[in-house]
């Protein structure tokens, strides 16, 4: 088994901290490598957390509690409320001396809000649509009125490849399931995608519910949460779109066998081997040293012929460590969006 840090004590959203990575230099302060921007960043002195600045040496919370008293924020508090009395003291003066119908006062409506800001800005941006292949004719035909209906000059709405409702790539923003009043969805190539590709999963209730109200209304109440056979807390799919971050750690090294693809989720080989790529794991090559070795096999037969090649070489024997796995390790460890115990998915 690959050894990692304990994930007992590790928040939820943070990266894992591998064995060997943190290291104390000369000028006594803790560094820790992001491989992702590939550079070095300091740690706070007192809890081991990325510093808020390059320039100091504590995180976010010790640098607040350092710099920001109580009382003062107390006091800032305080005069807040006092100046937002004396104002509305003010303007309710105002308009009682005022009684002449043609001034022009402000509405209620004309203050900016950043929230609506933030949703007009939403409205504007493109989506770009891939479909569910469970979805029948009906349904993709309402997606297709969908499209019509909201497509415009202020508001791109469109298929990711129009010939083929269900491509997905870089450029899809939304990925319709065929799934009703619920937040969860079978696992399926679509939805692995999606995740891997950190899209927006939506149950087809958002197509019908904005058809019906003539807009496209809020997606985020018909956003899918997990996959059907995760707990009820688990919140896996959602953490993928918003978690920019991969999966596996790059010191996960993969070989794919599966020659004729995963037929039961018309993937090819090539299209795993995407997956795995994007899921943040390392591909095997004859260039790549290792000491554990995850094998990808479609079934026990093919697990049996490649374990008997592998047994031939002595090396692999007395210095490496092999397991044999199904692809459903890597499926579900992406929708949950944590790595699973591999034992599990041994032939």
């Amino acid at each position: 088994m690959i050894e990692l840090s304990d994930d007992d004590d590790e928040p939820s959203f943070r990266v894992r901290f591998v064995k060997g990575k943190s290291i104390e230099n000369n000028k006594n302060y803790w560094e820790e490598y992001d491989p992702l921007k590939k550079s070095w960043f300091r740690l706070c002195d007192e809890c081991r957390s990325k510093v808020c600045k390059a320039s100091d040496c504590l995180c976010k919370i010790h640098y607040n509690k350092e710099n920001k008293p109580k009382d003062k924020i107390q006091l800032k508090s305080r005069n807040m409320k006092t100046k937002l009395k004396r104002l509305d003291t003010k303007i309710k003066k105002k308009n009682n001396n005022n009684n002449d119908d043609d001034k022009q006062i402000i509405p209620s409506e004309t203050i900016n809000d950043p929230k609506i800001e933030q949703m007009q800005i939403n409205e504007s941006l493109p989506i770009v649509i891939s479909v569910s292949t469970s979805l029948n004719r009906k349904q993709i035909s309402q997606v297709k009125e969908f499209l019509t209906k909201f497509h415009n000059d202020s508001q791109s709405v469109q298929f990711t490849c129009e010939s083929q409702p269900d491509y997905i790539d870089d450029t899809t923003t939304h990925v319709i399931t065929n799934d009703y009043g619920s937040f969860t969805t079978t696992v399926s190539k679509q939805i692995i995608q999606a995740c891997v590709y950190h899209i927006f999963i939506s149950s087809f209730d958002w197509i019908t519910a904005s058809i019906k109200q003539s807009s496209i209304v809020d997606q985020f109440p018909y956003e899918i949460l997990r996959d059907k056979k995760s707990i009820k807390t688990c919140r896996g799919i959602k953490q993928c779109r918003f978690d920019k971050l991969p999966v596996f750690p790059s010191l996960y090294i993969i070989s794919v066998e599966c020659h004729d693809g995963i037929k039961s989720m018309n993937m090819t080989r090539d299209e795993l081997i995407e997956i795995i790529e994007l899921s943040g794991a390392t591909l095997l090559n004859d260039f790549i040293p290792y000491k554990t070795l995850i094998i990808l096999c479609n079934s026990k037969k093919e697990m049996l012929d490649i374990k008997k090649q592998n047994d031939d070489n002595f090396l692999l024997i007395n210095e490496k460590k092999i397991y044999y796995c199904k692809p459903a390790f890597v499926f579900d460890s992406i929708v949950k969006h944590e790595v699973q115990s591999m034992e599990k998915y041994c032939w």
